[in-house]
């Protein structure tokens, strides 16, 4: 992001006042930032111990003192952008909405910082009070926006309910109307919602259920589908959607050999059996506006290949295959499985 020069608090709050629609003068005594787009609001206990580079449609706030002794002192950053494309990634992610005047959507992306940005050889227990009010505090001073001739929506384009109704409509529809296993993948649907119907189990919406999850935690919700199960099978995925442009696109369909699970530090475990002496861990997180999976760890059990010493991993899509003891093998094995208590597609309207 390219920086531009310091602008004085006094002269931001003129040019918010000035501006006047969707924009409100902060309570006396806090500071606020702004720039062609938006301001914010800052704690009153934060004046004089902040820095605030602004340009066009960004803002970012650096502690003073942490700056000025060399140790960076970034503690967040806004920006509007009229196109995910913009930001898709790193250490950003999606708060909300702004609508300008003239009808152009901003996403508003919050950026933090990835490693220590204050002086941790002097702050050897933990973040300063000054650094602290505004690292900690930056989700309460981004609810503060104000669009200065616009309107922002705090979370508005994040949340699963409202970016994925068509989504779980057409998956009720489909098994309402029994969509056998051939017109559910020619729809990008898991073929497991017909196997379901074969049985004498129940309904399959009272089966089926949904949740949403930041499974790649940029701020904005995936929708998971999948079997209401216990133990082993409870949080089964069966169909996982991400949002692409602002649009809900399919990412991956699983079965009952071959089903996802989500973590709770974000990403999707795929778990298969190739046989009985053949069984895999593939952990996949899913690149931001993008329906595209990117392996970090592959793990499996193969008796085929080696009966004696069946454990395998492998950092680079399965191109290549280490050997590892049955003790490495267990201890990469991930463990940390969302267990979702599904709420049924019976319940969708």
């Amino acid at each position: 992001m390219k920086k531009k020069g310091l602008v004085s608090a006094g002269m931001l709050v003129a040019m918010t006042l000035a501006a006047g629609c969707g924009s409100k003068a902060a309570p006396a005594g806090n500071p606020v930032e702004a720039n062609k787009l938006f301001s914010m609001q800052l704690p009153k206990e934060t004046a004089g111990t902040y820095k605030a580079e602004t340009t066009d449609n960004s803002i970012s706030i650096y502690d003073k003192e942490a700056s000025e002794a060399g140790f960076g002192g970034f503690a967040f950053s806004v920006q509007a952008c009229s196109s995910p494309l913009e930001y898709a990634g790193g250490m950003s992610k999606k708060v909300g909405e702004l609508t300008a005047k003239d009808g152009t959507l901003y996403d508003i992306v919050a950026e933090y910082p990835s490693d220590v940005q204050y002086d941790y050889t002097k702050n050897t227990e933990g973040m300063p009070a000054s650094y602290a009010a505004l690292y900690n505090g930056a989700d309460a001073i981004i609810q503060t926006i104000q669009g200065v001739d616009g309107t922002f929506v705090y979370g508005a384009g994040t949340k699963g309910e409202e970016l994925y109704p068509d989504v779980l409509a057409k998956h009720v529809q489909a098994i309402n109307e029994g969509w056998d296993a051939e017109r559910l993948e020619s729809e990008n649907m898991s073929s497991m919602y017909y196997a379901m119907s074969m049985s004498d189990e129940g309904s399959v919406l009272d089966r089926t259920g949904y949740a949403y999850f930041d499974v790649n935690q940029d701020g904005i919700d995936e929708l998971l589908i999948g079997e209401i199960g216990e133990d082993e099978w409870k949080g089964t995925i069966y169909d996982v959607y991400t949002m692409v442009n602002r649009e809900p696109a399919h990412v991956v369909s699983g079965w009952d050999r071959s089903r996802y699970f989500a973590l709770d530090t974000g990403m999707l475990v795929n778990e298969y059996s190739g046989g009985a002496m053949e069984s895999g861990w593939d952990t996949y997180d899913i690149e931001p506006n993008t329906t595209n999976l990117m392996p970090q760890l592959m793990l499996k059990y193969d008796g085929y290949e080696d009966e004696e010493k069946p454990w395998f991993v492998s950092y680079d899509d399965g191109e290549t295959w280490e050997g590892v003891t049955e003790e490495e093998f267990e201890a990469r094995k991930p463990v940390n499985y969302v267990r979702f208590d599904f709420t049924p597609l019976s319940s969708v309207k």
